[in-house]
């Protein structure tokens, strides 16, 4: 080290301080990941933070409520709203935002949910996707939200 070499200079030993530099920190459980696809045209105009808010609400779904069959549903219709070309980006963007504060509120324990705020955000998000082919996929997933 650094200091080592000048204390070895100086001759002096053992009085300069030393920290210790704790080892990082290795997860050593189950790792579940929800990577989210994008299509390389559509990067650089959504909002990246808003996708990766929605990775995490979707690790939520995994661990807290174990509902993979929604948590599974939600990932696919995510990267179908960005795939969607008949969406303006604004509209992909508010989707996303949308859809990662509804599991959000999925993840949390029932009694814990605010159902207005999910009847809202499920009403909002069908009212978006009324001109496109994700219709179908969105009442399947209304469904089983109890919507």
């Amino acid at each position: 080290m650094l200091l080592d070499q000048a204390e070895a200079m100086t001759g002096l030993y053992g009085v300069m301080p030393r920290y210790k530099i704790q080892p990082p920190v290795i997860h050593q459980g189950p790792m579940n990941f929800h990577s989210i696809k994008v299509d390389g045209s559509v990067v650089g105009a959504i909002n990246t933070g808003n996708v990766k808010k929605m990775e995490v609400a979707l690790n939520n779904i995994h661990f807290k409520n174990q509902n993979p069959e929604l948590e599974q549903h939600l990932k696919q219709f995510t990267e179908e709203v960005l795939a969607e070309e008949n969406l303006p980006v604004e509209a992909k963007n508010d989707i996303v935002e949308q859809l990662s504060v509804l599991a959000a509120q999925v993840a949390m324990p029932q009694e814990s949910r605010i159902k207005i705020v999910m009847k809202a955000l499920v009403t909002s998000i069908a009212a978006n996707i009324v001109s496109t082919g994700l219709v179908e996929h969105w009442a399947t997933i209304k469904q089983m939200l109890g919507f």
